[in-house]
């Protein structure tokens, strides 16, 4: 008997149960209407508002624009990189933490700050009324969901702002360490060249300034002093032959130009022969000077650019759609709750009517 009962369970004979008990059925699925429509109109309304950004690459803002004086770097937008490191920054407790505090979500999500878990509470119904996503494009969107569609489209914008000062202090503590070293390692060249620079003085204090041009001066000095001083003593040995003939005021001229032509050999030998003694010393500290000079240019560059990237902020992000107060509401869809709720009911009168005529018939539901 029970498995003839058993060969009513197809379409045909679950039809005829539900009409057996339509009456049953209808005030069931009615109950549903009814509970459904109460539902729709008890449940919260909540809105919507939705931002989509693209993140920017990792450019430095230093190679950028001091470096190859172009924004074309600053203009690229973020690849698929990128776009993952912004949701985990999206989905971070630090950015909770901001969000929380700023709307005082606490009050807003009436949590007691003194109850158990209470940090807990707010931050996992936030995350339930928050929503980050890649879109196909490689964008992120952030969607919002709220009581107050003012509050949706503030939180959704401010999450977008607070993103600048998030991103921009990891980026200051990955760069502060590499600052500090190039900041040490161009106060030390400083003090090299410094020093270099003292010993440089001494010799501008012993009159060498420049070696090479002054060296050059000297050399052509000495050299036609010497060719005046051969000059005027075979012009002198030739008015000593002539003597007699000669008045007294060529003799005198002739010796006074031989006097000067030998007291300037003897101003010059003098000093060429300094230099000759100095020139080693002088021509290896000019060469190390010029070279940690050029060292301490370029750590200096560095440097510069460093403080930049520390110092210096720019948006991290590029606004495609800002987040609008919502018009309507997008849960819950009231017809929708009113739908599934009289489906639902039906179901369940019908199954109730299936149960009591075919699979258990000696037990009355009904």
């Amino acid at each position: 008997m029970q498995e003839n009962r058993f060969e009513d369970f197809n379409l045909i004979g679950i039809t005829k149960a539900g009409l057996k008990y339509k009456k049953h059925i209808f005030l069931i699925s009615l109950i549903g209407l009814v509970g459904g429509v109460i539902l729709a109109f008890v449940i919260t309304p909540k809105y919507e508002a939705s931002a989509i950004f693209y993140p920017p690459a990792n450019n430095s803002i230093s190679k950028s624009i001091l470096d190859n004086n172009n924004l074309e770097g600053l203009m690229e937008f973020g690849n698929e990189d990128q776009t993952d490191q912004m949701l985990q920054i999206l989905n971070s407790n630090q950015l909770k933490e901001k969000v929380i505090q700023k709307f005082d979500l606490f009050h807003h999500y009436q949590i007691d700050k003194n109850s158990a878990y209470a940090s807990t509470k707010v931050k996992d119904k936030f995350s339930g009324n928050a929503d980050f996503k890649r879109t196909d494009f490689l964008a992120v969107k952030i969607t919002i969901t709220d009581e107050n569609p003012e509050m949706a489209a503030d939180i959704a914008n401010y999450i977008t702002v607070v993103l600048d000062s998030i991103r921009t202090k990891i980026q200051q503590q990955r760069t502060e360490q590499a600052l500090q070293i190039i900041k040490d390692q161009y106060l030390e060249k400083r003090k090299q060249v410094d020093s270099l620079q003292q010993v440089m003085t001494k010799y501008r204090d012993k009159g060498i300034y420049d070696y090479e041009s002054q060296s050059e001066v000297l050399t052509k000095a000495i050299v036609k002093a010497e060719a005046q001083y051969q000059e005027e003593l075979a012009r002198m040995q030739v008015y000593n032959s002539y003597q007699s003939r000669l008045p007294d005021t060529t003799i005198i001229r002739a010796k006074g130009r031989l006097a000067a032509a030998k007291a300037a050999i003897n101003i010059l030998k003098p000093r060429i022969d300094y230099f000759g003694k100095y020139s080693g010393d002088y021509l290896a500290n000019d060469a190390i000077f010029e070279k940690q000079k050029d060292a301490l240019s370029l750590l200096q560059m560095k440097y510069e650019n460093a403080l930049v990237d520390f110092d210096k902020t720019i948006n991290q992000k590029f606004i495609i759609d800002k987040a609008e107060k919502p018009e309507k509401k997008a849960y819950p869809n009231r017809l929708l709750v009113v739908i599934v709720s009289v489906v639902f009911a039906f179901l369940i009168a019908l199954f109730m009517a299936v149960y009591n005529e075919i699979i258990n018939p000696k037990i009355k539901i009904y």
